[in-house]
């Protein structure tokens, strides 16, 4: 998802599997808890051996949906501290408008110009002063049409209830006398000197905000109680209807009040910001990261149980995978930054979110996070890698940020037995968890499946999957270690926790660096690197070390990783490779001491193909270090893809061991079997032993002037497979895009599964094809997979006119077909025009939002529009969600874009004769000001109801043939009228060829296969 979703697999670090063994309570037995997969890290044994290193003194900022704070196993930490210390929404779904209240003394009530009113005011514990402004809002459940989490607030079966609130501020030293100081800031002052200083400095404000929300919808606030800003005295509140009393709590909701001026500076009606999760995906990373007795189960716990939280809402679940809004990410990291500053509290961010990279490593989110953790070095960041595997080179953005702790989603087989009642031979990779190429990585893996809290409002079994999993059990992971760190009055910073993570990481068999990075988070084996780090003098000076190397298929042609994809283009001896490595400087190291700056290095490659041609050398004050690779070609020509890191540890300084590990260069080379004439285009591949919840990855070169690539996956007695066998195949293109992929394939139901990828998306280079088992296998899968090109040239590429000489008369054109490859086409064309289209450039200046109004009727029932935009506009995004709204504005097709590319559609209702519709794009720019101008190219296409079908007439009589380099020149005719098109847009349709020889020793082709699509788009 190209919005920017939460990377969840149900719609995107690792230890070695092992039994997670909690202990349920004094003197009870111990239960085994895979459901929640915290001892794959270590983390139980971790806490079992050092139970004051639990997470306290930590907390963990969730950057996501929200977190419901009614979640059990979300309200206290072991030591019986409220866990949630603050919650914010950055979104603006939270965001409720405001105006000034009437008060209508006779009726003794507060009203809104609309006619809400509320009465029962004076019974509250503090009352507005004569003078003070009173300002009145309602939450409606209409408002909620398109969160998919909840629509009926206080679950009483309908949808239309209103819930007013009142507002006003009043004097501060009066709300304390009344309602006292705040268990919130009562907590906090107790905490340390900081914190204590920052409340004793808030409570010297003269006035507070107040709230008063009519929970129960009855109109009367005589039964309410007073709210201040949540993390002030911890204030939660349910919407419910006292008449339904079975009824549950679906979701907490806390409020903060935001004072906001206008142009001027003069104060406007303050914004009431609720915070809630009706998305769900929040409160179930915060319950990975830190739950504590998750669902009232002792023992069940989070990684970090100790740790304190904080909820940072960044994604509006109004939108699909509760995409993030302009601006929104950033606010809620420059948050979670700040709080950790005034409150003296280290702050690890958990962000399981993400979208599709389109250029690894250029986009806006990434750098201006590279340039905020340049500043702040007590901040610690763990993020999603991404959800877009299980191709090469699909890490997500901003994870491929070189800050940040990316994660991958690891899955043991206790846990797969345990939640999806799997048996699972080995442990492995979700195949969704993406991974690394072009940017080294995802850093570590950890366990990317969990049954967790989640808010009242989700039905079912609260399992989710996902790197969205993985990565809190990271978070929780450094939380561990920076409570040990503060214990032991260790001072560190995120490089030290990043390098001890990925050094410490235990590495899984049978994955490859891409997969896994540094391997599976491993708490125990990280701890002593972090602690001789953090003791030494010379991991004070650098955080990370910034690596630039070419890298053919980046934009600008250079990349953190050498990443070599190019058929027959990988630099082989006597070829080198040259990778450039810069220091980033504690920010307290002055300009002599960055000056002075000198560290020695020694270098081991860890693989026979690659060679260090510098021996040893050294960085002084900022010049950058060159160093040059050699890859030895002898070693690289079967067919697959190798991987290998060049290590970089200090030479003749103050660490050793692991702990010496500077930096790293990831070295990726791709070798393709060519799809050319020496092999009559085909290449075919067995094997039998595809274990459940596995890839088997094979490349492919495509070659210049092929119009088609067909893949066909065989599961069949015949190869071999069983009845438990179960696969399908996933085709990318160089560039690490999805762009196919085939049904599932099996012994006992289909057994033959294929997927054709046509021009323009198909194009030369080394495509990739993953044959994926299924978690749900019960053997290994036995298989055959061929890849096959075909390559047709037509003049013209696209038809453009269809003219009829007179009324009454055919429209015709002419198309002349060459086949390229050797062999014969036999088999058929057939012409169709679909629809009206209409493509155009939409400009945007000072916008994030643009909307298009459109109607569909009898004569054209769908409506199809393709979105793009270009790779330096995307790079700008944290999302951008696209939506189909009906005249109601209920979002009937909700998506986003996935890279620089979206598809979206609408079709009217059975029976209808027409209906309006809004099609709608909201993007979420990371940083506000890049939205001053933009556009993106939209695609309109309108389909008739009846599509209206052509003939072709080839050359020769019967079936039609087409031979290598005989140009073949075909007649297409249209005796049927279509339907004018309105002003403005214009027809199309295609020429669809399909091969039906079963002789052109391709298998399974009996069904004919879709070679050529011409295009038809007549203005």
């Amino acid at each position: 998802m190209f919005v920017f979703r939460p990377c969840r697999a149900t719609m995107s670090a690792v230890l070695f599997a092992c039994a997670v063994v909690l202990t349920a309570g004094a003197g009870a037995a111990q239960t085994a808890w895979n459901f929640l997969p915290a001892a794959d890290i270590g983390a139980v044994a971790w806490r079992e051996a050092h139970p004051q290193w639990d997470g306290r003194g930590v907390v963990i900022a969730i950057l996501d949906t929200g977190i419901d704070l009614y979640a059990p196993g979300l309200q206290t930490t072991p030591a019986g501290l409220v866990k949630v210390l603050d919650a914010r929404d950055f979104s603006t779904q939270g965001d409720w408008s405001t105006e000034p209240a009437t008060w209508d003394g006779d009726a003794g009530v507060w009203r809104a110009a609309d006619g809400l009113q509320l009465r029962g005011a004076g019974s509250l514990a503090v009352l507005p002063a004569a003078a003070d402004k009173v300002f009145i809002g309602a939450i409606r459940e209409s408002e909620f049409k398109n969160s998919p989490g909840v629509h009926d607030l206080n679950d009483d079966g309908d949808k239309n209830d209103v819930f007013g609130f009142l507002v006003w501020q009043a004097d501060h030293a009066a709300v304390e006398a009344a309602i006292g100081v705040g268990k919130g800031y009562e907590q906090l002052q107790a905490l340390n000197r900081t914190a204590a200083e920052a409340v004793a400095e808030a409570r010297t404000t003269p006035r507070v905000w107040l709230v008063a929300v009519d929970t129960n919808s009855d109109g009367d606030l005589g039964d309410e109680v007073l709210l201040r800003d949540y993390h002030v005295n911890h204030d939660l509140f349910a919407l419910r209807n006292d008449s339904a009393p079975e009824s549950r709590k679906l979701m907490s909701w806390s409020v903060n009040v935001r004072q906001e001026t206008d142009f001027l500076g003069k104060p406007t009606e303050p914004v009431v910001e609720f915070h809630f999760d009706d998305g769900s995906h929040g409160t179930h990373c915060a319950g990975i990261a830190a739950g504590h007795d998750v669902y009232g189960q002792a023992g069940l716990d989070g990684a970090a149980p100790g740790a304190f939280l904080i909820s940072c809402k960044l994604g509006d679940n109004r939108l699909a995978g509760g995409a993030t809004r302009t601006a929104s990410m950033q606010k809620a990291f420059e948050f979670a930054a700040d709080f950790g500053k005034r409150w003296g509290l280290p702050v690890v961010v958990n962000m399981s979110f993400g979208v599709a990279s389109v250029d690894e490593g250029k986009d806006a989110m990434g750098g201006w996070l590279d340039e905020l953790l340049a500043e702040r070095p007590d901040f610690y960041v763990c993020t999603s890698a991404g959800n877009e595997g299980p191709g090469l080179s699909t890490v997500g953005l901003p994870a491929t940020s070189e800050s940040v702790i990316a994660v991958g989603a690891y899955l043991s087989p206790a846990t797969a037995q345990d939640l999806y009642d799997a048996n699972l031979p080995r442990a492995t990779l979700f195949a969704f968890s993406s991974r690394g190429g072009e940017t080294p990585k995802p850093d570590v893996i950890a366990p990317g499946s969990a049954l967790s809290t989640v808010p009242g409002h989700l039905d079912g079994s609260g399992r989710f999957n996902g790197t969205s999993m993985a990565s809190p059990q990271a978070a929780g992971a450094v939380a561990l270690l920076l409570s040990a760190a503060r214990d032991e009055g260790l001072t560190t910073h995120w490089g030290m926790v990043k390098r001890a993570l990925i050094a410490g990481a235990t590495r899984v068999d049978g994955l490859s660096l891409n997969d896994q990075g540094g391997g599976l988070v491993n708490i125990a084996a990280s701890w002593p690197v972090l602690r001789e780090l953090a003791r030494s003098k010379s991991a004070h000076q650098v955080l990370w070390y910034r690596v630039e190397t070419t890298c053919p298929l980046a934009s600008d042609r250079l990349a953190s990783a050498a990443y070599w994809r190019v058929p027959g283009g990988a630099p082989v001896k006597p070829e080198r490779v040259q990778v450039t490595v810069k220091p980033i400087f504690h920010p307290d190291l002055d300009a002599d001491a960055r000056n002075n700056f000198l560290r020695a290095f020694s270098f081991r490659s860890e693989t026979d193909w690659l060679e260090v041609v510098t021996g040893k050398d050294y960085l002084r004050g900022a010049h950058p270090l060159t160093l040059t690779l050699q890859y030895d070609g002898r070693k690289l020509t079967a067919p697959g893809h190798y991987a290998a890191r060049v290590v970089a540890s200090l030479a003749g300084g103050d660490l050793g061991g692991l702990a010496a590990r500077e930096w790293y260069v990831w070295n990726t080379v791709v070798v393709g079997t060519p799809l050319g004439v020496e092999n009559g285009y085909t290449a075919t591949w067995s094997a039998r032993d595809l274990p459940a919840s596995w890839v088997h990855r094979y490349f492919v070169d495509v070659p210049a002037g092929a119009s088609a690539l067909r893949v066909r996956l065989e599961v069949s007695e015949d190869t071999g497979a069983g009845r438990g066998a179960l696969a399908h195949v996933r085709i990318n293109d160089p560039e690490g895009r999805e762009r196919g992929r085939t049904p599932s394939a099996s012994r006992t139901a289909e057994t033959i599964a294929d997927q054709t990828i046509l021009r323009p998306e198909l194009y030369p280079g080394t495509w990739e094809i993953m044959v994926v088992s299924a978690i749900t296998a019960t053997q290994n899968t036995a298989y055959r997979v061929t890849a096959s090109c075909d390559a047709y040239e037509a003049e013209p590429a696209q038809i453009a006119t269809l003219k009829r000489p007179a009324a009454g008369k055919d429209a015709t054109a002419e198309l002349t077909v060459i086949r390229s490859y050797p062999g014969v086409f036999r088999g058929e064309a057939a012409a169709q025009v679909d629809g009206w289209r209409k493509q155009r450039s939409i400009n945007l200046e000072e916008a994030d939002t643009w909307t298009y109004a459109f109607t569909l009727n009898r004569t054209t029932p769908r409506a199809v529009f393709r979105l793009e935009l270009d790779k330096a506009t995307a790079n700008l995004f944290t999302d951008c969600a696209v939506n189909i709204l009906d005249a109601g504005g209920v979002a009937l097709d909700q998506t986003g874009f996935d890279g620089t590319e979206v598809t979206v559609s609408a079709d009217l209702a059975a029976g209808s004769d027409e209906a309006s519709f809004t099609l709608q794009v909201v993007g979420a720019f990371a940083v506000a000001a890049d939205m001053k101008e933009w556009s993106l190219q939209l695609e309109e296409r309108y389909h008739f109801a009846e599509p209206v079908a052509g003939k072709v007439q080839g050359p020769g009589q019967g079936p039609l043939q087409l031979y290598c380099g005989v140009p073949a020149t075909l007649k297409l005719s249209f005796g049927e009228v279509w339907p004018a098109a309105p002003e403005g847009l214009g027809y199309f349709g295609a020429v669809r060829f399909h091969d039906r020889d079963l002789a052109d020793k391709r298998p399974g082709d009996a069904g004919g296969r879709l070679v050529l699509e011409v295009p038809i788009t007549v203005e």
